[in-house]
């Protein structure tokens, strides 16, 4: 394991720390806060749950912004709080089918954005050729990944558990 635990929480090492950086950089490319690219690499690599004591020690970040960025990834799904029998902590794991939760949510966006221009298309009087083609375009190529992507999702959620760990899911004739 990546995490090596003290009396606080865990420590982490030089590549730990550039992996939940980068997580972080990732995150604010996606218009998110960096703090919770950070606080979701940090528990991606975490076995157990952690309490948000031990991720602002882990992270050097304050306790408060631990807490508004946790739960904001738990309102995404992204994370799950739990908690411990006897322990009025907060604590925090990445959620068990993250993939297919954050799959499915990008496929209804798609599905919306799919939506939107086959009514823009069908409603408004557009009268440029280019425009229209335009639309025609982005509608068929949205349509069809939506369709190829949720039938690749079924499969994955199809295949079992074990398989889909251990990377023996088929991509395209190989196994990862």
């Amino acid at each position: 394991m990546l995490l090596s635990f003290d009396r606080f929480g865990s420590r982490m090492d030089t590549a730990t720390t550039q992996f939940t950086d980068r997580m972080g950089l990732l995150f604010e490319a996606e218009g998110q806060p960096p703090i919770s690219g950070r606080l979701f690499g940090y528990l991606l690599l975490s076995d157990d749950p952690c309490s948000l004591d031990q991720l602002a020690h882990a992270l050097r970040i304050s306790k408060a912004s631990v807490s508004t960025n946790a739960r904001m990834l738990a309102e995404k799904g992204m994370l799950e709080r739990v908690c411990r029998p006897a322990d009025r902590h907060d604590y925090y794991r990445v959620a068990p089918d993250l993939f297919s939760r954050t799959m499915a949510e990008r496929l209804r966006r798609w599905q919306r954005f799919t939506q939107a221009v086959r009514d823009a298309r069908s409603t408004l009087p557009i009268r440029s050729e280019r425009v229209r083609a335009r639309l025609r375009g982005y509608e068929t190529a949205y349509a069809y990944m939506v369709e190829a992507i949720g039938e690749a999702l079924e499969r994955w959620e199809q295949a079992p558990a074990g398989d889909r760990a251990a990377g023996k899911v088929a991509t395209g004739g190989a196994s990862l």
